[in-house]
């Protein structure tokens, strides 16, 4: 079996901490320099969370595990 990370490696990454991480698993969208597509979303000590959406520098929560 195939983990949803791993699927997703050739994505781009980002790593979310404190208040910014808050505000993502709450489903605000927030600003990054990132191209529009799919993400992987880890926290401060690099754990995966999941996946995001970017759309006009804008990310938002898509799917968190």
């Amino acid at each position: 079996m195939i983990s949803i990370e791993d699927m997703f490696k050739d994505k781009e990454k980002i790593i979310l901490n404190g208040k910014r991480l808050e505000q993502f698993l709450n489903g605000v969208k927030l600003n990054c320099n990132l191209q529009d597509g799919i993400c992987r979303v880890y926290n401060g000590d690099k754990t995966f969370l999941g996946l995001g959406e970017v759309k006009k520098n804008k990310l938002k929560r898509d799917v968190i595990i």
